[in-house]
C-alpha cells in the first residue's frame, strides 16, 4: 500500500466481494448473476461512443479495474471459474 487511500480501497473491495460471495455462495446461478451485474457496471463506466473525440476520463480505468478485482475475488471466494 502506497497510501492510506490504497488501503481503504483494498478493504472496500474485499468487503464488497466477500458480501457478494457469501450471499450467493449456495447458489451458482446467483453468483453468475452477481458477476454479470459487475460486468454491466464495468461496461457502463464508459458509455462514450468509440469514435468520441474526447479522451476517456482517468477515473474510468480505475473504476473498471476495481470492478474487475471485485469479480476476481468473488470467483475466488465462491470457487467459480471464469474469464479474468
Amino acid at each position: 500500500m502506497e497510501t492510506e487511500l490504497d488501503g481503504r480501497l483494498l478493504a472496500l473491495r474485499q468487503t464488497v466481494a466477500l458480501a457478494l460471495a457469501l450471499s450467493t455462495r449456495s447458489n451458482p446461478q446467483a453468483t453468475e448473476l452477481a458477476l454479470e451485474i459487475l460486468a454491466d457496471f464495468r461496461a457502463a463506466t464508459d458509455n462514450a461512443p468509440t469514435d468520441s473525440p474526447f479522451d476517456q476520463p482517468p477515473w474510468t480505468a480505475g473504476a473498471q479495474d476495481e470492478l474487475d478485482q471485485i469479480a476476481h475475488l468473488v470467483r475466488a471466494f465462491t470457487q467459480q471459474t471464469g474469464n479474468e
